[in-house]
């Protein structure tokens, strides 16, 4: 669809359905049928729909989606269909100098990338629409989160691309939303501006599942112009510990907070907030690591439900690496294998503690949702 130079939107419509799928950026975009394919064939292919794409593809990215079809269909033979798809072939070129990116949302993945790749890496990517809601009561957390991703960007010395899409509602309405169903897509729009484009891995070589990014996935949308590689399967998250803690942009601005909050960018108690502080603390960085607040590692532990196959995963893995490295620490031994041997009533507990922070964090959403609503009557009324 017709639309600015640092704007993309395209219509997606099936049976009685349409949806008007937008995207913004500090940059120029490319709005073409190459970006736009990665999510269409994936909506086309999990409502089992052929695809008709009404602007022309990279010849690359077609080929590419061919394997992407069989790789999905293999996957989930029962919600990824095999489709036709049809489209005009092109072939997309670069113009001018372009540079190498890296999707950033300021989380541990991110940062490991960014400063593993630091000579190479010329710009950092934060979309607003991903794991930042487009709501109203999530625009303080999201103006904080930028807030610390600009002044990151800027003291690493990067470029910062900001885009926002609300590509996410419309997978969320149709079976479900994962990251991966849009990175591609953002990346392929960035072409005026991007030649290689890198996606953190949220995953290890020995932890690897089928999901939207995935090493075997995304490289398969690349196209004549753009690269995309999945980077850092290589590493766990302790390994990715060690190396942010040498970039002090990481210490200061680390984000990995499940919660989203208004009034703290991490929480200090959310599963993920007290497994990053154990990763510190393995690699000695607990006192550096200034972005988390202070955390009692075996009291949080104890507040942390092990229901959770990807908790008990992440409690394994701290504990191995623990183990296995040069640090004299038996409290937090300790309380690593207390949270894995735990009883009845102890796992009971934990669910309690759990209940009772949502409790709280909901609490926080709707008190920021009449904030918000007061200060848009207040906007009115001025």
């Amino acid at each position: 669809m017709d639309c600015n130079t640092n704007e993309t939107a395209a219509e997606f419509a099936w049976n009685d359905s349409q949806y008007r799928v937008n995207g913004s950026a500090n940059v120029t975009l490319r709005n073409t049928g190459t970006a736009w394919l990665p999510p269409a064939l994936i909506m086309a292919m999990r409502k089992g729909l052929d695809l008709r794409v009404d602007s022309a593809v990279d010849e690359s990215t077609l080929q590419g989606a061919e394997t992407a079809q069989n790789t999905l269909h293999e996957w989930w033979p029962n919600t990824m269909r095999k489709v036709n798809l049809v489209a005009d072939s092109t072939q997309d070129k670069g113009h001018g100098e372009r540079g190498v990116g890296c999707f950033f949302s300021g989380g541990l993945d991110s940062f490991y990338s960014a400063v593993k790749h630091q000579p190479d890496i010329t710009h950092l990517i934060f979309v607003h629409g991903f794991d930042i809601f487009l709501n109203s009561h999530s625009r303080r957390h999201y103006e904080k989160s930028l807030e610390g991703v600009r002044e990151a960007a800027a003291e690493m010395g990067k470029h910062l691309i900001e885009y926002q899409t609300n590509i996410r509602r419309m997978f969320e309405m149709n079976g479900g939303w994962d990251v991966g169903f849009g990175l591609a897509h953002v990346a392929l729009s960035l072409a005026d501006h991007l030649h290689t484009v890198y996606i953190p891995a949220g995953r290890t070589e020995g932890n690897l599942a089928p999901r939207g990014t995935h090493p075997d996935l995304d490289p398969l949308w690349s196209s004549s112009n753009v690269q995309l590689i999945h980077d850092g399967l290589e590493a766990d998250r302790v390994a990715k510990a060690a190396t942010a803690k040498e970039s002090p942009a990481a210490m200061q601005h680390l984000r990995v907070c499940f919660w989203n909050r208004s009034d703290a960018l991490n929480c200090g108690e959310c599963e993920k907030c007290v497994r990053t502080a154990i990763n510190m603390r393995i690699v000695g960085a607990a006192d550096k690591c200034r972005a988390l607040p202070p955390i009692d590692a075996a009291k949080a532990l104890s507040k942390i439900p092990t229901d959770n196959p990807s908790a008990v995963y992440f409690l394994r893995d701290n504990l191995r690496a623990l183990q296995n490295s040069d640090r004299d620490d038996p409290e937090l031994e300790s309380a690593l294998e207390s949270a894995l041997h735990r009883s009845a009533l102890q796992k009971a507990t934990a669910r309690s503690w759990y209940i009772f922070t949502v409790v709280k964090v909901l609490g926080l959403t709707l008190r920021e949702k009449a904030y918000q609503a007061i200060i848009a009557r207040r906007g009115d009324t001025d």
